[in-house]
């Protein structure tokens, strides 16, 4: 019997619901930052995107008949092989996470139609049932070498469970030197507050009040438990001791060893 497990990031994804309830209460170079990505993302919040980074160093070969390198193009740092092989990289996303961007960095310097192309995968618990989710094909770069190339995942609609599934990328290279060289990834997402259950715990925070998915999720999440006789009371003020209660169960704070 395979049991569930906890979601690691169920306090990321309520602090929205938290701050709204404290506020009722009281041009790129090669390989440089692309235009669209943030310089800071907080890892909290629903509405930045947080971007997770995949080195070169984590990506492994899939098999082991090839030699695997790190190497150098016009001073760009990644990984080749000396062999036509696939690399992976596990990512380590948050349950929750709605993917919104994929991003590979990359360097390709041969002209003899030899390229590269990363996939986004995704694989159930045992590495088995794997299904594609989006690709990146790369060609030839004739002035620095190296560059990005995104895409854009906002349309798969797509939320991590790592409960039943996992993300895997797959950088192939077929140069077999380092005129084809993985120099990263980035993957993107958004945390999200968990939909809102059919039936509501308190009868004065009903399924159509506009606060009762955050509500719920506080009360999911062990955060509150309602002020008494099965009433929220969601209109009556926070004090500073339920506001300490609030912020230190959602943030899991505590005391140092």
């Amino acid at each position: 019997m395979r049991y569930p497990r906890r979601h690691t990031s169920l306090a990321a994804a309520l602090l929205p619901a938290l701050s709204i309830l404290l506020l009722t209460a009281g041009a790129p170079a090669a390989l440089g930052q692309p235009a669209d990505r943030p310089g800071v993302s907080p890892a909290y919040g629903t509405t930045s995107r947080i971007l997770y980074h995949v080195g070169f160093q984590d990506f492994e070969p899939d098999a082991t008949v090839y030699h695997y390198f790190t190497g150098f193009v016009n001073s760009h740092q990644g990984r080749f092989s000396d062999g036509v092989a696939v690399f992976s990289a596990n990512l380590h996303l948050p349950s929750g996470a709605l993917l919104t961007y994929l991003e590979f960095d990359y360097c390709d310097i041969n002209a003899r139609g030899q390229h590269m192309n990363l996939e986004l995968t995704t694989c159930d618990f045992l590495g088995a049932d794997c299904q594609p989710l989006a690709d990146i094909p790369t060609a030839f770069v004739p002035i620095s070498g190296c560059k990005f190339s995104t895409s854009d995942l906002t349309s798969l609609n797509f939320t991590l469970d790592n409960n039943t599934r996992q993300l895997v990328v797959r950088a192939s290279t077929s140069s077999s030197d380092n005129t084809n060289l993985i120099a990263g990834a980035y993957i993107g997402y958004k945390l999200q507050v968990s939909a809102a259950p059919a039936v509501a715990t308190f009868t004065d925070v009903p399924t159509t009040n506009p606060q009762f998915k955050f509500v719920e999720a506080l009360v999911a999440a062990g955060i509150t438990s309602g002020c008494g006789g099965g009433n929220y009371c969601p209109n009556s003020p926070v004090t500073r001791g339920q506001m300490a209660v609030f912020l230190a169960t959602a943030l899991g704070l505590h005391f140092p060893n």
